[in-house]
C-alpha cells in the first residue's frame, strides 16, 4: 500500500501538468471556451478542467471572460468562459538558415510580435559566428517588442542539418563549418538561459505546416524543403518520424538517375538561370539581349540573379526562363516520385525560398509526375512561404513551455 501512495504522489504533479498543458493548447485557438468546450477538446473531465483552470489563473496564463447580468438571469448559473493570456509569456523562433538567419519573439498564442531577418556576410561563416549573430538579433526583437528577457519562457531553433539527442548536429564542414563541433542546446548562453530546442529545419517545417499551414490535420504528409538544399520533414499516421535523428535526408539522391545531389529548386533555378542570363547577353543564345526578361529581372548582372527573378520572367513567358525551370521540374518530380513510392504520403508539400512560385511550379511537376507513371500524392505549395522552419521552432518551444507549466 505504501508503494502505491507513492506511486500515485509521484504522478500527481505529472498529471497536473498534462492537464495544464492541454488546456493550454487548447485556448491557443484564440477561442473563448466554456467548461465544457474545454472538456471537448482536452477529453478531461469538468473538475478537473475547472481546477487547472482556477491555477492558471492564479498564475496569469488564463483570463476569466464575465458572464453579462441579463445573460446569468435568463440561463441560471452562468457557465464560466475563459481565455488566453497571451502576453503573460513569450517565446523565441529562430531559422539558423545557410543562406540566412531569421528569428521571432512570439506571444502565448504563437502569434509573431517582432521578427528580424539578415542574410550571412558569407555563405561559408563559421558556426560561432552565427550563434553570435542570433543572440544580437534576439535583444534586437526583445527591444523591438519591449519585451524583457525574463518573460521568455523557451526558445526553437532551427538548423539545416539533422540534429543528434546530444545537441549536435550531423553537418559537413564544407557546407556548414564549425556546427558539428558545438551543443547547440547552449547557443543562446551566456546572453540568455531559456530552455533550448534544436531540431532540423525539415522537422521543424512539417510542424508548423500541420499547425498553421496547408497540411492542417493531414496524419500523412512530407514537407519537402526545396531551397538551396533538399531534405523532408516526415509525418506518418500522425506522427513525426525521426529515426536516429536524420530521417528525411536526401543525400540518397546521390544514387539516383537523374537527379544526382541534394541541390534544390531555388539554388538550381539560381544557378541555372545565372548561367541562361549570361549565354543571352553574350549572344550564345537566340534574341535579343534588349528583348530578354530574365536580363530585365537581374537588371542586367547574371551574378544577382535569385530564384524569385527566373519564376517571375517564366510567368511573363520568356523562352530562357521557362528552359530552365523545364530542367527543375523534370528533376524535382524525380525526386517527389521516389519520396512518394518509399513513404506513401497523402501529401507532399514544397516548402521554402520556391514555395510562392506554386502557380507556376505545381502544374508542371504534375504534368511531370503523370509521364514518370509513378504514384502521385497530392502537391501542394506552402502557405507559409520561406517561414516554415521559423514558425515550427515557435510551435515547439510552445509546446516546452505549456509543459512546464505548474511546476
Amino acid at each position: 500500500m505504501k508503494s502505491s501512495t507513492r506511486k500515485t504522489e509521484a504522478t500527481l504533479p505529472v498529471l497536473r501538468k498534462i492537464s495544464a498543458s492541454a488546456v493550454m493548447r487548447a485556448l491557443v485557438s484564440g477561442a473563448t471556451l466554456d467548461a465544457t468546450g474545454l472538456m471537448e477538446a482536452t477529453g478531461l473531465s469538468r473538475p478537473t478542467v475547472l481546477t487547472v483552470c482556477d491555477e492558471l489563473l492564479k498564475l496569469g496564463w488564463v483570463s476569466e471572460i464575465e458572464t453579462s447580468s441579463r445573460l446569468a438571469a435568463r440561463s441560471g448559473r452562468p457557465s464560466r468562459r475563459f481565455t488566453l493570456n497571451a502576453a503573460a509569456g513569450y517565446v523565441l523562433g529562430i531559422d539558423l538558415g545557410a543562406t540566412k538567419l531569421q528569428i521571432c519573439l512570439a506571444d502565448l498564442a504563437g502569434t509573431i510580435v517582432s521578427e528580424h531577418s539578415a542574410r550571412w556576410r558569407d555563405e561559408h561563416v563559421g558556426a560561432p559566428e552565427r550563434l553570435m549573430v542570433a543572440r544580437r538579433a534576439a535583444w534586437e526583437v526583445l527591444a523591438q517588442a519591449g519585451v524583457e528577457p525574463s518573460k521568455v519562457m523557451a526558445a526553437g531553433m532551427a538548423v539545416p542539418a539533422p540534429v543528434r539527442p546530444n545537441g549536435h548536429a550531423v553537418a559537413l564542414e564544407s557546407y556548414l563549418p564549425g556546427l558539428a563541433a558545438l551543443d547547440l542546446r547552449l547557443a543562446l548562453l551566456p546572453d540568455f538561459d531559456w530552455p533550448l530546442i534544436v531540431d532540423n529545419d525539415a522537422n521543424l517545417a512539417v510542424i508548423a505546416e500541420r499547425w498553421l499551414g496547408i497540411a492542417q490535420d493531414v496524419d500523412d504528409v512530407v514537407v519537402l524543403l526545396s531551397g538551396e538544399r533538399l531534405g523532408a520533414g516526415i509525418y506518418l499516421g500522425g506522427q513525426l518520424i525521426r529515426g536516429g535523428g536524420a530521417a528525411g535526408e536526401m543525400r540518397f539522391l546521390e544514387l539516383v538517375e537523374g537527379v544526382g545531389n541534394t541541390d534544390a529548386i531555388g539554388g538550381m533555378c539560381r544557378e541555372l538561370g545565372a548561367i541562361a542570363a549570361a549565354e543571352i547577353l553574350d549572344g550564345e543564345r537566340p534574341g535579343h539581349a534588349n528583348d530578354s526578361e530574365l536580363l530585365q529581372q537581374c537588371g542586367g548582372i547574371p551574378a544577382s540573379m535569385e530564384a524569385e527573378m527566373v519564376i517571375n520572367a517564366a510567368r511573363k513567358g520568356d523562352p530562357a526562363a521557362r528552359e530552365v525551370l523545364e530542367v527543375v521540374t523534370e528533376r524535382t518530380a524525380r525526386v517527389i516520385a521516389v519520396v512518394a513510392t518509399f513513404l506513401d504520403p497523402q501529401m507532399i508539400v514544397l516548402s521554402g525560398g520556391p514555395a510562392g512560385a506554386g502557380d507556376v511550379l505545381i502544374p508542371s511537376l504534375n504534368k511531370e509526375l503523370d509521364g514518370l507513371n509513378s504514384a502521385h500524392p497530392h502537391l501542394a505549395a506552402s502557405t507559409l512561404t520561406d517561414h516554415a522552419p521559423l514558425l515550427g521552432a515557435v510551435r515547439v518551444a510552445l509546446n516546452h513551455a505549456f509543459a512546464s507549466l505548474l511546476v
